[in-house]
C-alpha cells in the first residue's frame, strides 16, 4: 500500500526536569490531531521516568479493553514490533514507555524503529528524559528539536545544553518554548532569552502557567481539550499552526490593529512564528 506522507519527527527536550516537556508533547499531539486533522504518533522516550501512560490513563483504558499485558516502547526496542505497543487517545496514536522495565534495551534503536512507521503519520512527537544519556538517542532520531525552558536564567542555561547536544549531532534546533511563565516582571524577556541562545534560536511560544492544569491532570484530559478556549490552548494552537505552515486565527484586536501596532502589542514570538511559516513554505517548495 502506498502512503503519500513521511512524518516530521519532532522532539521536545531539556536537560532539566519539571519544565513541562511531557505536557507540551501531549498538548502539541492533541492540537495537531484535533484542530489540524493530522495523523500523529506520540512516543514516550523518557525511559527512566515515563509519564505519558499515566498522563493519558492508558493502563486503565487497556485493562478496560481487555488487554492483558501492557506493552511499551522498551518492548518494541526488543523486537516485538512497534505496532504492538500503540494505543489510541484523543484522536492520535501513543507509544508509552513502561515503568521499572526488567530487561536491558538498546535505546539507540529508536531511530530505526521509527523509520519503519513514519510513512503512516504526518508528525511523530517525542517526549524526552532530562537524563543526558537518554536524551542522545532522542536527538539522533529527531528531524527537529524544540528546547523547553522556564523563563529563569538557571533553567535556561541548563536547557540550552540540550541545544549544544543537538548541534553536535547536526540535528536542527528549530525553536525555544518558554513554559510556565508566572511573573513576567521578574522573569527573562524574549530578547534576553534569545541573546543567551546566541540569537540563533527563536522563541516560538510563551506559555503562561495555568491554574486549570491541575483539573486537566485530574481528569486525564489534555488542556487544549479541557479548556479549549483558554490562553494556554490559544498559544499551543498558535505554535501548532506554525508547525503546519498555516496562518494563526487572528483575535479581535489583531483584526483592528495595523501591523506596526500589532508588533508592539503581540510580541516577538508571534513575529517569529510568522517567519517560521515562511521558512516552512520555502523548504516545502524546494
Amino acid at each position: 500500500m502506498f502512503y503519500n506522507r513521511r512524518a516530521q519527527i519532532l522532539a521536545f527536550v531539556s536537560i532539566k526536569g519539571g519544565v513541562g516537556k511531557t505536557t507540551l508533547a501531549v498538548e502539541t499531539a492533541t492540537a495537531l490531531a484535533k484542530y489540524y486533522n493530522k495523523k500523529v504518533l506520540l512516543v514516550d522516550a523518557n525511559f527512566s521516568a515515563p509519564n505519558i501512560g499515566l498522563y493519558l490513563d492508558l493502563t486503565r483504558k487497556s485493562e478496560e479493553d481487555g488487554i492483558k499485558e501492557f506493552l511499551g516502547l522498551q518492548d518494541a526496542l526488543l523486537g516485538i514490533g512497534l505496532h504492538n505497543t500503540i494505543y489510541e487517545a484523543h484522536g492520535f496514536d501513543v507509544v508509552p514507555a513502561v515503568f521499572d522495565y526488567k530487561h536491558d534495551v538498546d535505546i539507540f534503536k529508536l531511530k530505526k524503529i521509527l523509520e519503519k512507521v513514519r510513512y503512516r503519520y504526518d508528525f511523530i512527537i517525542l517526549d524526552s528524559a532530562p537524563n543526558y544519556e537518554e536524551l542522545k538517542p532522542v536527538i539522533a532520531a529527531a528531524d527537529k528539536i524544540f528546547i523547553v525552558t522556564s523563563a529563569d536564567e538557571m533553567t535556561l542555561t541548563t536547557s540550552l545544553r540540550a541545544a549544544k547536544t543537538a548541534q553536535q549531532n547536526k540535528t536542527p534546533v528549530h525553536g525555544i518554548i518558554v513554559n510556565r511563565i508566572r511573573s513576567p516582571k521578574h522573569e527573562m524577556n524574549i530578547g534576553e532569552i534569545e541573546n543567551m541562545a546566541g540569537n540563533k534560536i527563536p522563541v516560538l511560544a510563551r506559555i503562561k502557567d495555568n491554574k486549570k492544569m491541575a483539573s486537566s491532570l485530574f481528569h486525564k484530559e489534555p488542556l487544549v481539550v479541557h479548556d479549549e478556549f483558554g490562553n494556554f490552548s490559544k498559544e499551543i494552537k498558535n505554535f501548532v499552526s506554525a508547525l503546519c505552515g498555516t496562518p494563526e486565527n487572528p483575535g479581535f484586536f489583531e483584526n483592528i490593529l495595523n501591523f506596526s501596532g500589532y508588533k508592539k502589542i503581540f510580541g516577538k514570538e508571534k513575529i517569529n512564528r510568522d517567519l517560521y511559516r515562511k521558512n516552512f513554505y520555502t523548504s516545502e517548495s524546494l
